[in-house]
């Protein structure tokens, strides 16, 4: 396997994420960061189903690691959720952003758990 073909694996599976998340942005329209905690949920599930399916990041191929990780890598965005959580502050209030801290992270943790508890 060449680092080329692996880059481009990476690359692919970013791609198909990004693409993802911002068709479901443009869906998922709320007053409140919604959309950037589903799919930072989501992703967290999917990566927690496909490194159980694939018997852990152990037994996983170079190639099967650079999608699944490049795929969850541009579906989710903590840069957007960073960003929003400050905004949440700035914009309205304190509880607000730490509720969205908070519950994003225990939300995301959760789902990679249940994803790889799935998968056993």
């Amino acid at each position: 396997m060449t680092d080329l073909f692996l880059h481009a694996m990476f690359g692919l599976g970013g791609g198909l994420g990004a693409v993802l998340r911002h068709w479901l942005a443009l869906r998922i329209s709320h007053d409140l960061p919604l959309s950037t905690l589903i799919v930072n949920v989501l992703g967290s599930l999917l990566l927690g189903l496909w490194i159980g399916y694939l018997g852990g990041p152990v037994s996983m191929g170079e190639e099967e690691k650079r999608l699944v990780f490049g795929f969850c890598g541009g579906f989710t965005t903590f840069s957007s959720f960073a960003y929003q959580s400050l905004e949440l502050r700035r914009e309205r209030t304190i509880a607000l952003a730490a509720g969205n801290i908070l519950i994003s992270l225990i939300l995301c943790w959760l789902a990679l758990w249940l994803g790889l508890v799935i998968m056993r």
